[in-house]
């Protein structure tokens, strides 16, 4: 199932608390206990569950100074770009390269000992026109468009094969009913487009890469079962897949705790474990707003929608939220055998997606750091939880 990345990473963040003379301050497991000190931190409070991940951007692996950065130092032990090496963004036309930003994530990922994860290597949305059709525009065939998948997994393996061993080799193929997508991938080169896309990566990546399917929804039944369907046909054809992926975008109140315990018990038994690689909480919500049958024209910023549009985040959510946090954290320890990491998608509020997105101008408190950097209780309660389990 590829490298157990929670147990190298594990010890190495164990052996930094020992040699800075930390041990004795750290917490045990006796109800009795005291608080963790207050130098605990994500990655060290689960150092022996599962790393802990964060999403970077390429303003910050520009600008080490930022605040942000320090976070992900003290606090993190698995960074993802979320958008530089998407092949829109990496490639956006025939020769035409854009290495400095996936190049400064690799260069700060080996210096602080953080586990690196590919995003992404093959995905329907995100990828230029250019790449399914030739110099006159006409869309290639299955051979063509097989040949550009692994040049691009080639480069991928050259440039950063040696450092980033987590990679999502394929994104979101599946729809919510369980049908493939019909995407560009899919037209051309037909429904087996997932199995070569990981035929292509096992044979072009390092043999110790961990190779993973990644997905959202992953609680609906028909995606859920789909993609369990598929990890079990490339397993019967001894095609390998290292892990799958949950993104885990979820609101306040859905996935209910037991229909995501449901899809990882679906996800287990197919004997791989499971990587939750873009965990945010939408705190704001957006189906009681934005609706399948809503005017796409009336999704603007209200005072209903975007409550706390002055970036203040008062004490009562922050404990709502830490309230939900803490569910999903106990689910993880429940499960934390079977998980190898859970990353978040952004560091703090300020560079969360959920800020522009279903609307754009709403101010979203997603994750566990305010938009100044200071941290939530809701993460000290995260950190509690893993210190005292």
């Amino acid at each position: 199932m590829g490298l157990n990345f929670r147990s190298v990473f594990a010890s190495i963040i164990v052996s930094v608390i020992f040699l800075s003379g930390c041990s004795s301050d750290l917490v045990s497991n006796s109800p009795s206990s005291p608080s963790p000190v207050k130098d605990q931190t994500l990655k060290s409070a689960y150092a022996d569950k599962f790393l802990i991940g964060a999403t970077l951007n390429d303003y910050l692996v520009a600008n080490l100074h930022d605040p942000s950065v320090a976070i992900v130092k003290q606090h993190f032990s698995a960074a993802t770009m979320d958008n530089a090496m998407k092949w829109e963004v990496f490639n956006p036309q025939p020769d035409t390269y854009n290495f400095t930003a996936p190049d400064n994530f690799v260069d700060f990922t080996s210096q602080n000992n953080i586990a690196a994860v590919g995003h992404v290597l093959f995905w329907h949305s995100q990828t230029p026109d250019w790449v399914f059709k030739d110099q006159s525009g006409n869309l290639l065939n299955r051979e063509a468009l097989l040949k550009r998948m692994r040049q691009r997994a080639k480069l991928m393996a050259a440039r950063y094969g040696k450092t980033i061993k987590i990679w999502d080799v394929v994104n979101e193929a599946i729809e919510d009913d369980g049908s493939l997508r019909q995407s560009m991938y899919n037209q051309i080169i037909g429904d087996d487009f997932i199995e070569q896309a990981f035929i292509i990566a096992a044979q072009e990546l390092p043999k110790d890469s961990v190779l993973l399917y990644n997905d959202y929804g992953m609680t609906r039944p028909g995606r859920r079962d789909s993609v369990v369907k598929l990890v079990k046909d490339l397993q019967a054809k001894k095609i390998k897949i290292d892990g799958i992926g949950v993104q885990g975008h979820w609101a306040m109140q859905n996935p209910s705790i037991s229909e995501i315990a449901s899809s990882f018990d679906a996800f287990i038994a197919t004997g791989l474990p499971i990587h939750i690689t873009e965990l945010d909480v939408d705190y704001l919500g957006r189906e009681e707003f934005f609706g399948a049958n809503v005017d796409i024209t009336k999704r603007v910023a209200t005072p209903q929608n975007n409550p706390y549009a002055d970036g203040h985040f008062p004490a009562t959510a922050d404990q709502e939220l830490g309230d939900r946090y803490v569910d999903i954290f106990k689910l993880f320890l429940t499960y934390h055998q079977h998980i190898e990491r859970v990353t978040f998608w952004g560091v703090t509020d300020n560079n969360s997606w959920l800020n522009g997105w279903p609307v754009a101008g709403r101010t979203n408190y997603p994750l566990l750091f305010n938009r100044d950097g200071s941290e939530k209780q809701a993460l000290k309660r995260v950190v509690q939880l893993g210190s005292d389990y």
